[in-house]
């Protein structure tokens, strides 16, 4: 039986508060019973982190082992020439691709050859390259009548192609009416012609690269020519050229610059078109005539691109300038478009000065 904890007082089992004194009763709460609590699992026996783990240590493996399949481990080198020397030939057709390097044509004939393209390269191998050169050349030369047709492209593959070296002079024969198909994936493409012979057609063009052609007085063009480069500079000299003919002069960068200089001081046995246009990057124009050769120059840019001009005996307003005697006999016109962001500045010097009666 219970008893009251002040005054002594026996109490009911039920009693709330001492019946004598009023003192309320003291309740005991038993204790809770303990749940034991189960131990967390150790790291290195929970299967997601076992889990991770190994997923990280594949991939680093797949990471290792491809770095170690395509690390240079040996190089190559190349060096060949290929060529044509089939006599009674007077026309020379080319058409060459390269994917990577320098390609470099001249007017200049190697003992009794109508064309030479030597191709020489340099790189590296990885493990899986094997010790074959990853550089391919094709060549096939075919002549029907008078005429040689050469189809060439050059080829590196491997996964370190990107870092191949690669270099490519073509030589043809000045004395063949030539006409010229020249392209490359990346890397610079140029046409060199100082010595006479006569260009019936010319096309250089490289996707990521410069493009330069360059004519002396010696040169006759009897037909058109086109410069272009998607990414890079376009550059373009001719210097008292032979024009034969009504032809064109397309000189064209979707991003960079586009550069002529053209000096024509000779009466030309035809007319010159000049279409030159850029997407992002400025137009240089360096016009140097006199007697008989007349010019006319168009220019349009966007809202926010200049037209800057520099001329001597030429007259008009920025958009539109020519020499005091257009039109003449012999008429270069030269048609200048930016159509995204950049300017023209044009240097225009008709030598002889006329004075008007």
């Amino acid at each position: 039986m219970p008893y009251c904890q002040r005054c002594g007082n026996p109490l009911d089992e039920n009693a709330r508060f001492c019946p004598k004194c009023g003192t309320p009763v003291a309740t005991t709460v038993p204790p809770a019973t303990a749940v034991p609590v189960k131990p967390p699992k150790p790291l290195h026996k929970d299967p997601l982190v076992i889990g991770g783990i190994a997923l990280i240590a594949i991939l680093l493996s797949a990471v290792i082992v491809a770095a170690l399949l395509i690390a240079p481990i040996s190089t190559w080198n190349y060096g060949t020439p290929y060529t044509d020397s089939t006599p009674g030939v007077r026309n020379l057709n080319l058409n060459f691709h390269s994917d990577i390097g320098r390609v470099n044509v001249m007017t200049t004939q190697t003992g009794n050859s109508n064309i030479l393209i030597y191709v020489s390269g340099n790189g590296s191998r990885g493990i899986l390259g094997g010790s074959a050169i990853p550089l391919n050349v094709t060549f096939s030369n075919q002549t029907v009548g008078d005429t040689l047709t050469v189809d060439s492209a050059v080829t590196v593959t491997g996964s370190l192609s990107a870092m191949a070296s690669v270099d490519i002079q073509i030589f043809v024969n000045p004395n063949l009416n030539l006409n010229l198909n020249v392209t490359s994936n990346t890397g610079k493409v140029s046409f060199n012609a100082d010595k006479a012979t006569t260009i019936q057609g010319l096309r250089l063009h490289t996707t990521a690269g410069e493009v330069e052609a360059q004519l002396q007085s010696n040169v006759t063009v009897a037909g058109n020519i086109t410069l272009s480069t998607t990414t890079g500079a376009v550059n373009y000299r001719m210097s008292e050229t032979n024009i034969v003919g009504n032809n064109t002069l397309a000189l064209h960068s979707t991003t960079g610059t586009v550069t002529m200089d053209i000096t024509q001081t000779k009466t030309l046995q035809g007319n010159l078109s000049v279409d030159a246009e850029t997407t992002t990057g400025s137009i240089n124009v360096g016009v140097g005539i006199d007697g008989g050769v007349a010019a006319k120059i168009l220019s349009q840019t966007p809202a926010f691109g200049d037209i800057n001009t520099h001329l001597n005996n030429f007259q008009g307003n920025k958009t539109q300038i020519q020499s005091p005697n257009y039109p003449a006999v012999s008429n270069i016109e030269i048609n200048n478009r930016v159509t995204g962001l950049g300017s023209i500045n044009i240097q225009a010097n008709y030598k002889t000065n006329i004075i008007s009666s």
